[in-house]
């Protein structure tokens, strides 16, 4: 018996891969987190009316500030607007002192006078 070294095998019939069935999941359900039931402490209450409290203070002179720098301002500008009425009534005064004061004007005058 002669034996071939090559083994002899079975025609193996290759069947098609299956596609694995996916089953749908269910969509997981959110669920809403346990409200904690914790109140606020009486300090805590405390503390946050306090906090409240300094904030409209600040607030209140924060304004109160302003107001007294738009004061002081609108008195600012208010000298300085008499402040140059007054140096124009320096400056017409001393053209007016300058042309009564003119040699030619005052030897008139004083022709005049003689």
């Amino acid at each position: 018996m002669q034996e071939s070294t090559a083994r002899q095998l079975d025609p193996v019939v290759v069947e098609p891969l299956q596609q694995p069935q996916t089953t749908p999941k269910p969509a997981p359900q959110v669920q809403a987190a346990p409200s904690p039931s914790k109140r606020f402490s009486p300090f805590e209450r405390v503390l946050s009316g306090i906090c409240g409290l300094a904030a409209c203070a600040l607030c209140l002179l924060f304004l109160n500030a302003q107001t007294q720098l738009d004061a002081n301002n609108r008195t600012y500008q208010d000298v300085q607007t008499k402040i140059a009425t007054q140096n124009q009534s320096v400056t017409d005064l001393k053209q007016s002192v300058g042309e009564l004061s003119n040699s030619s004007r005052l030897s008139s005058y004083a022709k005049h006078m003689a």
